[in-house]
């Protein structure tokens, strides 16, 4: 008994005997489907069963096929993880992960880029994934940007797009992690204490006056 295909499926055992004792006992042929890792659909193949016997009229019989499918368990996609935690202007950095669903038939590389680059910006611009690394996470991190306005929490998308060699990767839409840059400003002004008091004798006293954050309007 023979697999078509052995990168599909294989024989458990490859030979069967019969004997006058027990020629009308069926016996059981297992075949065990092969996992590939790759989104290769499900593929058909055959065993084929041939006959060897010191009786011609055995020995004369043609070969017979068994038709069979190993159905496929493996999709093309990229999983984006949700991100870590909030980004603040104060440069605290958010990170997310980037993980291939299957082995691609070529490179995959996906391009990394910030929606909003005055909120947030990006470590990697492009992460490629091969066929001996496509099942391990890459990590982009995220780091806030400072406006100095009070603009409150603003909420933006780092979007990952796919390219590759690989059809069924190519075709795959882009995908977006969402992230927040939280405002570390306030819209406030601050007078300091007075430098001393002043006297009738025309004595001076200074103060200051400082705006906390950059305004939109003087």
């Amino acid at each position: 008994l023979v697999s078509s295909d052995e990168a599909e499926a294989v024989v458990l055992v490859p030979t069967l005997t019969f004997t006058a004792g027990d020629w009308d006992v069926p016996q059981t042929v297992t075949v065990t489907g092969q996992d590939d890792f790759q989104d290769d659909g499900d593929v058909a193949y055959n065993v084929t069963v041939a006959v060897s016997s010191g009786d011609a009229k055995y020995a004369a019989l043609a070969s017979q096929t068994a038709g069979l499918v190993n159905e496929d368990d493996d999709v093309s996609r990229f999983v984006v993880s949700t991100a870590s935690g909030n980004k603040t202007e104060a440069g605290a950095t958010a990170t997310f992960t980037v993980v291939l669903g299957s082995e691609p038939f070529a490179d995959v590389v996906l391009d990394v880029s910030s929606l909003d680059v005055t909120e947030g910006k990006v470590n990697h611009s492009v992460l490629t994934f091969t066929a001996a690394d496509w099942d391990v996470p890459q990590t982009v991190t995220v780091t806030g940007q400072d406006d100095f306005h009070d603009d409150g929490d603003v909420a933006y998308n780092v979007t990952v797009a796919v390219s590759s060699g690989d059809a069924k990767y190519a075709a795959l839409a882009s995908q977006t992690a969402g992230l927040v840059n939280e405002d570390d400003d306030v819209s406030r002004f601050v007078v300091s204490t007075a430098s001393g008091n002043k006297t009738e004798a025309g004595a001076t006293a200074t103060f200051t006056v400082v705006l906390g954050s950059e305004p939109f309007a003087d």
